[in-house]
């Protein structure tokens, strides 16, 4: 029930369509400058606000989970601990190439090693070669906030390097099956970090390995299996998006004009590539299928209450775009990188005029937000199974600056039920029965939504998709800065409209207005090109600055 015009009025919506579209823009997009955080909401939470939200806090979830992970908390003892007990018994061995790629990573990980010379020298040289290619040890994202995370950037990814020495293989296999203590770190860490980002690809690739829980099974039995594959010691996940392009052009040249993002749209709406969480997915697969209302809206409940027109369409598109990259740059180190009106008729005896508006007050993508929010409930079990209930109360997210002062646990029940009341608000906006959630939960954020200081941080960055061999560049998602366009929202078919409140009338006193309504829509611009170094958040972002267009800055990378 409403009052409007002074009258009470029950609005049933059940039949209503809402026509949804972008008016058309004067002047070129690629022209006008961005900015380089997000703009006023304008009355709606746009989908971009509510993901550059959940930007900030999965940042600062995943970096502390790094942190925890590393160093230990709660029920797990920690990588730091592993690789430094193995340094331990590893240090008078032959420093053989699985060795020396183990010990460097405990040494870029800051574990302290007591190593003989011969020893050091060969820890040395692999460190050297490892940082020399800069794709692979370079620190992007959040883990250039600090020493630390930086140094668990570099050690890991040094730990997913392909080892075909099968002999150090066995010797650091036959340690850690000697011991129940890190045989559980290392399986425990594999079970955290398959489920926080996702498994590792069952592609065939030259750069990729197994890890060691086949060969750890098969000394249960008394004789090591080294994989047939080679081995890694923590090898990366897969994703959608590198597994299409290692399927696509595995040993084939990259055509010219060949976009990896397009590709996937293509596969989405033609059905032949699914996004659907699996069996075995991790979190990035849940964040993922998350996007998927952006590239085939008309497939989501909600369709069935909204019209798109092209532009807006064409709008989802750009951001599922955006939104990918993002959420990929959260996940970089552990992921693979491969590569209205009409005019009024003559009026008759004066009536009581009642204008009903289309009522929204965040985009329409119920589905968009329903999926998020189920993301933030798997991994919570995720980080509860490895550390316990009791350390999630403990730790803290972290941003650039430090830890915030509300626990884990706190925060993620908060972002769970800000995006359930996201899709409890727009689907009861739009029409559609809904039991999960509670709108208020997301109409209270939203009230305070230009304080959030979350949603004034800066997102621009790049993050890579695949190296190119033929062209010697890597492909890269970037996001440059942020741009605004109108939506436009009016009634395909109205909603059921009853006045309560008479005042002595007769419906017939009635006549009702439908009027449309336009809403500013901030949104990240993101674009794929090829470039010939990966640029750290500070040295992109001062690139973007300085160039402030779409046009200059794509002229400045390529």
């Amino acid at each position: 029930m409403r009052t409007i015009g002074g009258r009470r009025v029950e609005i049933d919506r059940r039949k209503q369509v809402l026509a949804i579209e972008i008016p058309e823009r004067e002047g070129g997009g690629a022209q006008q400058a961005l900015a380089p955080r997000l703009l006023s909401s304008g009355g709606l939470v746009s989908a971009s606000a509510l993901s550059a939200k959940a930007k900030q806090f999965d940042d600062g979830l995943y970096a502390a989970v790094e942190l925890a992970a590393q160093s230990g908390a709660g029920d797990f003892s920690g990588k730091a601990s592993l690789l430094g007990s193995l340094g331990g018994r590893l240090r008078d061995t032959d420093p053989s190439a699985a060795i020396a790629t183990l010990l460097a990573a405990a040494r870029l990980g800051e574990v302290q090693l007591d190593l003989t010379p011969r020893t050091q020298e060969a820890v040395e040289r692999r460190i050297a070669e490892f940082r020399a290619d800069e794709l692979r040890s370079k620190p992007i994202g959040f883990y250039t906030w600090s020493p630390q995370l930086s140094s668990i950037f570099k050690q890991d990814r040094l730990l997913q390097q392909k080892l075909v020495d099968a002999t150090g293989v066995e010797t650091i296999a036959r340690l850690i099956h000697g011991d129940v203590k890190l045989r559980a770190t290392y399986e425990g860490y594999l079970d955290l970090v398959y489920r926080l980002t996702n498994p590792r690809s069952s592609i065939v690739d030259a750069d990729l390995g197994e890890d060691l829980r086949d060969g750890l099974s098969a000394l249960d039995g008394g004789a090591f299996h080294m994989p047939a594959a080679g081995a890694s010691f923590f090898p990366p996940s897969r994703s959608h998006e590198t597994d299409l392009a290692k399927q696509l052009f595995g040993s084939t040249p990259i055509p010219e004009g060949f976009s990896l993002v397009d590709e996937m749209v293509r596969r989405i709406r033609a059905g032949t590539l699914k996004l659907a969480p699996r069996p075995d997915s991790g979190w990035y697969d849940q964040q993922t299928y998350a996007l998927e209302p952006l590239v085939i809206p008309e497939q989501m409940p909600e369709a069935a209450h909204v019209t798109l027109g092209e532009r807006y369409r064409g709008y989802l598109l750009d951001l599922f775009r955006a939104l990918l990259a993002l959420t990929r740059e959260t996940h970089i180190k552990q992921l693979e990188t491969p590569v209205v009106g009409a005019a009024r008729p003559f009026p008759g005896p004066k009536k009581t005029i009642i204008t009903i508006r289309p009522e929204l007050s965040a985009e329409p993508l119920a589905a968009y937000y329903l999926r998020r929010a189920l993301s933030y409930a798997f991994v919570r079990t995720v980080i509860e199974k490895t550390f316990g209930a009791a350390a999630l109360g403990k730790m803290r997210r972290l941003t650039a600056s430090g830890p915030v002062p509300v626990s884990l646990d706190e925060e993620l029940r908060s972002m769970e039920a800000v995006f359930l009341g996201a899709h409890a608000a727009v689907s009861n906006e739009l029409g559609m029965a809904s039991t999960r959630g509670d709108a208020a939960a997301f109409r209270r954020w939203a009230t305070g939504i230009d304080d959030d200081p979350d949603l004034g941080q800066d997102i621009r960055a790049m993050v890579p998709l695949f190296y190119d061999l033929a062209r010697s560049k890597t492909k890269v998602l970037a996001v440059l800065g942020w741009s605004s366009r109108q939506m436009r929202v009016e009634f395909a078919n109205p909603p059921d409209v009853t006045v309560l409140d008479l005042g002595g009338g007769n419906p017939a006193d009635f006549e009702f207005e439908l009027a449309s309504v336009t809403r500013e829509l901030a949104y990240p611009v993101a674009v794929e090109v090829y470039v010939d170094r990966i640029l750290d958040r500070d040295e992109f972002r001062r690139l973007c600055d300085a160039q402030r267009t779409q046009a200059k800055i794509l002229r400045a990378l390529q």
